[in-house]
C-alpha cells in the first residue's frame, strides 16, 4: 500500500486563523481611515476653539483637578459626552514635560509662559488625527488584506498537493514520477526538530517535504528508506 502525505489539518486551521485575524485587522483599519478618524477630527474641531480660548499651557490643560482628578482638557470633552483624544493628550503631556525641563530666563517668566501657551495653542490647532495617520490606516488595511490572501493561498495551494511513495517511486514532488534510485542523497538537518527533509536527485534537482505542512510525511520517508536504506542518517 502506498504511503501518502496530505495537508495537515492543524496547520491549515492555524493559517486560516491568521488569515481571519488579518482580515479583521484590515476591516478595523479601513473603518478607522474612512469613519473613525475623520469623525474624531470633526468632534475635536467643535471643542478645540474653546480649549484654545482658555490660553493655558500644556501643563495647565493636562493637570488633574477637582475631586474627580480630571484635567481641563479631558473635562471639555466629557461635558460633550465624548472621550478625550488620547493622541493629543499624550502630545500635550510630552510638551509639558519638555517645558518643565527648561527654566524661564530671569525676569522673563511672563514671556516664558506666553511661549508655552503658544506652543499648546499650536498643538491644539492640529487635528486629533493627522492626514498621515489617516492614510496609514489605508496602508495597514492593504497590507493586512495581502496577508489574508497570502495565508489563504498557501492553504489552498498545499491542499491540492499530495505526496506518495509507492512501487513506482515518489509522486507529487514533480510532474514526473521520481524513481527511488534517482535520489542521490537526503538532508536530515531539520528532520528531528521540524520534520523537514530535503532530497537531492542525481539530475541536480532538489526536493523538499515538510512534515508540519503535510500529515503522513513520516510514512513517505519510511517507505523511501525501506527501499533505499543507505539514505538513513548517520547515527552519532
Amino acid at each position: 500500500m502506498a504511503a501518502m502525505a496530505k495537508l495537515n489539518r492543524e496547520y491549515a486551521l492555524r493559517m486560516l486563523g491568521v488569515g481571519a485575524l488579518m482580515f479583521g485587522l484590515a476591516g478595523w483599519s479601513l473603518y478607522d481611515g474612512l469613519v473613525g478618524y475623520p469623525r474624531l477630527n470633526a468632534r475635536y474641531a467643535e471643542i478645540r476653539p474653546g480649549l484654545i480660548g482658555l490660553a493655558m499651557t500644556a501643563g495647565e490643560l493636562t493637570k488633574p483637578a477637582g475631586d474627580d482628578r480630571v484635567s481641563v482638557y479631558e473635562r471639555a470633552f466629557l461635558e460633550k459626552g465624548l472621550k478625550a483624544p488620547n493622541a493629543t493628550l499624550s502630545k500635550l503631556k510630552a510638551l509639558n514635560e519638555q517645558a518643565r525641563s527648561q527654566q524661564a530666563p530671569e525676569g522673563q517668566a511672563d514671556r516664558f509662559r506666553e511661549q508655552q501657551v503658544e506652543a499648546a495653542r499650536s498643538m491644539l490647532d492640529k487635528p486629533a488625527r493627522s492626514e498621515h495617520e489617516i492614510q496609514s490606516q489605508f496602508v495597514m488595511a492593504l497590507l493586512a488584506t495581502l496577508a489574508t490572501l497570502a495565508a489563504c493561498a498557501a492553504v489552498g495551494f498545499k491542499a491540492k498537493r499530495c505526496f506518495t511513495a509507492d512501487d513506482a517511486g515518489l509522486r507529487g514532488f514533480a510532474a514526473d514520477v521520481i524513481a527511488y534510485d534517482a535520489v542521490a542523497s537526503a538532508d536530515w538537518k531539520q528532520w528531528d526538530e521540524k520534520r523537514i527533509i530535503r532530497f537531492s536527485l542525481r539530475d541536480g534537482r532538489r526536493l523538499k517535504l515538510d512534515g508540519w505542512h503535510f500529515t503522513g510525511a513520516e510514512a513517505v520517508v519510511e517507505e523511501l528508506l525501506r527501499r533505499r536504506p543507505e539514505l538513513k542518517p548517520e547515527k552519532g
